[in-house]
């Protein structure tokens, strides 16, 4: 299969601050808008997406990985979805050196779900490195259900910020669950 490893984290989340805001009703003052919750309302949302991200087993926000796998056939499972762009594909000869892959002997589909590195001709056979980005980004634009899933899981910790009794109030809303449940990939057969 391979070992999947996240080297750089998103940098922008798909819910603005100024979303998750309007969301929560927060009465905000000055130029630029604030409130004094801003700065746990922006770490609720990382965590938010967190969530989502390892409910549906895909990228949300853009965010660059490393894949160590051996190629066993001309595709590699790259065990999330969507690939925006394939820094390099490396791998040690018998010397010891990094070889790269020519990107013409590569493309990437993302008509599969998680998406594949797929060779064009016979790929090395020693042990790859892959070195790529993935989430939604203008090409491949967040669905609405997924930023409506994150505002909602967001509202639910904002309001629930403590556990006061085995009630489950930090459990990821039911109605989140059912506007990510299209977008779960490799959940087992």
């Amino acid at each position: 299969m391979g070992y999947l490893i996240k080297t750089v984290q998103p940098t922008t989340e798909p819910v603005t601050l100024a979303e998750a805001q309007l969301h929560l009703r927060l009465d905000t003052f000055g130029s630029p808008a604030s409130h004094p919750d801003d700065a746990l309302v922006q770490t609720l949302i990382s965590a938010s997406r967190e969530s989502a991200e390892n409910y549906i087993n895909s990228t949300i926000a853009q965010a660059s990985y490393k894949l160590k796998t051996n190629s066993e056939d001309d595709k590699i499972n790259l065990q999330t979805y969507p690939v925006t762009d394939i820094a390099s594909v490396t791998y040690q000869n018998d010397s010891g050196e990094v070889q790269t892959v020519l990107s013409t002997t590569y493309y990437v589909d993302n008509y599969q779900k998680p998406s594949l590195l797929v060779f064009t001709s016979t790929p090395p056979t020693a042990e790859l490195t892959v070195s790529f980005t993935a989430g939604y980004n203008d090409e491949f634009v967040c669905p609405a259900s997924i930023k409506a899933a994150i505002l909602l899981m967001l509202g639910n910790w904002y309001e629930n910020r403590e556990t006061v009794s085995n009630n489950q109030s930090f459990a990821r809303p039911q109605s989140s669950n059912y506007l990510l449940n299209p977008y779960r990939i490799n959940m087992g057969s």
